[in-house]
């Protein structure tokens, strides 16, 4: 019987909660969708006798309602009350037909519940009435850190841009505002001690256009520049604060500082003066470690404190090369001076001076997870960026952490497999993958989960050249994110999606540029037998979809389904211009597949299929890819989907560091001319061609032939062989280490492998 009860109390919970769409999902709803507290113009507002609320909040408050003394009977009021809390920002709407009442137990607080009220109002605009139903919220974050960042130095965005990201975030209850202003293409914050880094170091003579792996590369030659005064910076820290935000400045060192160096280049190692480059990626170039250097960036970091009054000031730490400190005399007497192991001491050394004075200044370090390589002091915190693992040795360490993995956090990723996406960096993040965010880790023991203080994503704008597309990368994604940073309880993805449809409109009214990627037709692919391909047709809400065949331009009738089976239906014989059917599979029988919701939402999904024999063959053993990178496991490998370039995550499987081997078992003997195998190369993104490859042949799986080997210098890799064999072993041989002077210098390289064909005679 008591689990009959908990049963309906948690029917009733989910019932309730469904009836309202709120992100993020409060710890406690209780609404009636029957009886409301309805006003119109601005109800009457009473607060306690000792509340006297800042100017800021004043004016937040007044939005909503008119400042009242008392209350009167038969008048509707809202009435404010300070309350003590176990939660910290923790809130509560107590709402009847006549009164509702807000328990806050900080400014914050306050703002969280307003924004909850927006949420829930019903507007009836053409009346002027206002409706809020009546129940009860309890509510209040889990995580102290809910952040989203702003790259502003790649592509620089306008004051009142960046308090329009301000205000979505504060809508949607995040409380810190990453504000990355440095780079290696901009200096986009005034220092008065130093005007260069702004009279030079915010200008470039050209920009990247297309993507940087692409050969030849292209350039936009229009000098690009903008910065930020420091009245600039009061006003968006000063705006930031009236809507809940704290604003994290971000000023890198000792790397991505090329911007900096060509305003005053004798703070590099060479004093060699280079321009501000326009193209993306990691140099060589960074600050010298001497004296001079480090009081330079004391006196930048004097000036930056004076305008942030937050608790936090991020120094960057990632990403530096050692290659110019190894060949550096002053560089190389600083570690022996100082009796230091290497140069990734020389800049744990580096990063320490930095506390050091930021600890005087008050103010506490936050960097990128490299920052643990040389050493770290005590009031330092970590960003984890190149996944959990540089979390969890800071948290082990007892250092504050905030989790932004690339897998989850990253959202300069594409968001979508849809062919029609804007140009990303790469990488693959759809909303339904960051919803499976969690800020702590399940390897992180249970007495140190105190120390992660939460969760931020980062918006990279080397390919997002405008406000339009920033917000495009970020919502809905950052919806999905809000929710696992606010209830470590939330519910299940689908209940989130659910929600999505009101937030949707709020946005569209607000003109936000949101990601419809959602309302896109999915392709799923399968195959139950060697040869045969079925593609499953996913449309959101389960509408109806169609599809065409293109080839050679020609398209053919639209067709109504939501699966398609290749070689075991004859589904092209409809289709005469793709003249004949494909009774059996045949070598590169190459098909595009255009899917779409037929109540015309959305855009077009396109699928490039090259259909072969061995579509849908499974190995009897491969090396299992990374987790970042698994997406279908083997079946990625021969769906009969090529890999795009500019690479989507999606497509492809990663390997960091791995020798890869894939065995595949015929069933019988079978005279094979061919193997092709596509690799990829995007030096850029830390993704390397292997090696070489290696292949083998047996009759039994055991004995196996002499090694047959091929260097790799090309994306597509053609192993000719004429060989009659049963089984077949590939060995791919990676790249040993990314070589200094690159993009991740001195990491593993990543091998992306995809499509694997055999041609038998």
């Amino acid at each position: 019987m008591k689990l009959i009860v908990v049963f309906l109390i948690t029917l009733l919970a989910c019932f309730l909660r469904a009836q309202y769409s709120i992100v993020p999902e409060p710890k406690l709803i209780d609404l009636n969708k029957d009886a409301y507290f309805t006003f119109s113009g601005k109800p009457n507002l009473l607060f306690d006798d000792d509340i006297l609320l800042p100017k800021t909040l004043n004016k937040q408050v007044s939005r909503f309602f008119t400042t009242t003394t008392k209350v009167h009977s038969g008048e509707t009021h809202i009435i404010i009350r300070h309350s003590i809390s176990e939660h910290p920002d923790s809130y509560e709407l107590l709402i009847s037909d006549s009164i509702l009442q807000i328990n806050y137990s900080s400014s914050a607080a306050l703002l969280y519940a307003l924004s909850t009220l927006d949420q829930i109002k019903v507007e009836e605009k053409e009346i002027g009435l206002v409706k809020i139903p009546t129940g009860t919220i309890h509510d209040y974050p889990d995580y102290k850190w809910r952040g989203l960042h702003l790259d502003c130095a790649r592509h620089f965005f306008e004051v009142d841009e960046v308090k329009r990201y301000i205000d979505l975030m504060a809508h949607f209850k995040f409380n810190t505002f990453h504000w990355h202003l440095t780079d290696d293409q901009g200096w986009r914050i005034e220092i008065k001690k130093y005007p260069k880094l702004t009279e030079v170091g915010a200008v470039r003579n050209r920009t990247l256009t297309g993507h940087y792996n692409d050969e030849p590369r292209k350039w936009d030659s229009t000098a690009y520049g903008g910065f930020y005064t420091q009245e600039n910076i009061r006003e968006v820290v000063v705006y930031a604060n009236s809507k809940g935000v704290i604003v994290v400045p971000e000023i890198e060192l000792p790397g991505h500082s090329r911007a900096a160096l060509a305003a005053y280049p004798k703070l590099s190692c060479t004093d060699t003066l280079a321009p501000v480059p326009g193209l993306w990626g990691v140099f060589d170039d960074v600050y010298c470690s001497d004296k001079k250097t480090i009081k330079f960036l004391k006196n930048v970091i004097d000036e930056v404190c004076d305008l942030f009054p937050g608790e936090y000031i991020h120094i960057g730490g990632d990403e530096a090369p050692v290659a110019k400190w190894k060949a550096c005399e002053t560089c190389q007497n600083n570690i022996k001076k100082k009796k230091l192991k290497d140069e990734h001491a020389l800049q744990g050394y580096f990063i320490g001076e930095m506390s050091k004075h930021l600890a005087e200044k008050g103010k506490k370090l936050i960097g990128w997870d490299e920052i643990l390589a040389g050493g770290l002091a005590d009031n330092s915190a970590v960003m984890s960026w190149r996944g959990v693992e540089g979390g969890i040795a800071a948290a082990n360490q007892n250092h504050q952490v905030v989790m932004s993995p690339t897998e989850f956090c990253y959202f300069d990723y594409y968001q979508s497999s849809n062919r029609k996406e804007p140009l990303a960096i790469g990488g693959y993040l759809p909303l339904e993958k960051v919803y499976q965010f969690n800020p702590i880790p399940t390897q992180l023991s249970q007495d140190k989960h105190k120390y992660i203080l939460g969760g931020q994503a980062n918006v990279w704008t080397e390919y997002i050249s405008t406000f339009d597309q920033v917000e495009y990368m970020t919502y809905p994604r950052a919806l999905a994110l809000i929710e696992k940073l606010w209830n470590k309880e939330a519910l299940t993805y689908e209940h989130f999606v659910e929600k999505l449809p009101e937030q949707f409109k709020w946005l569209s009214e607000n003109k936000v540029n949101y990601s419809k990627a959602i309302f896109d037709v999915d392709f799923s692919l399968s195959s139950t037998k060697m040869g045969e391909l079925t593609v499953d047709l996913i449309a959101p809400n389960k509408e109806e979809v169609g599809y065409c065949f293109v080839r050679n331009g020609v398209r053919s009738d639209t067709i109504k389904s939501n699966s398609i089976d290749f070689f075991s239906q004859n589904e092209l014989l409809d289709f005469i211009p793709m003249a004949t059917a494909i009774p059996q599979p045949r070598i590169n029988q190459k098909v595009e597949l255009e899917a779409f919701v037929l109540n015309g939402k959305g855009r077009v999904s396109t699928l490039a299929l090259e259909l072969s024999e061995n579509v849908g063959l499974k190995p009897i053993f491969m090396t299992q890819p990374h987790s970042k990178f698994a997406n279908a496991g083997y079946f990625t490998l021969v769906d009969g989907v090529s890999g795009q370039r500019p690479w989507k995550g999606s497509e492809w499987l990663g390997y960091l560091g791995d020798t890869i081997e894939i065995v595949y078992d015929f069933q019988q003997q079978r005279s094979l001319n061919q193997i092709k195998v596509s690799c990829l190369k995007a030096n850029g993104s830390w993704i390397y061609l292997p090696k070489t490859i290696d292949w083998y042949f047996s009759e039994d799986g055991i004995t196996w032939s002499a090694k047959n080997s091929k260097q790799v210098k090309e994306e597509m890799i053609y192993l000719h062989t004429m060989h009659p064999t049963r089984f077949i072993k590939l060995r791919i041989n990676p790249m040993d280490i990314i070589p200094e002077g690159t993009n991740g210098a001195g990491n593993n390289p990543w091998t992306f492998i995809d499509e694997i064909q055999f041609s038998w005679n």
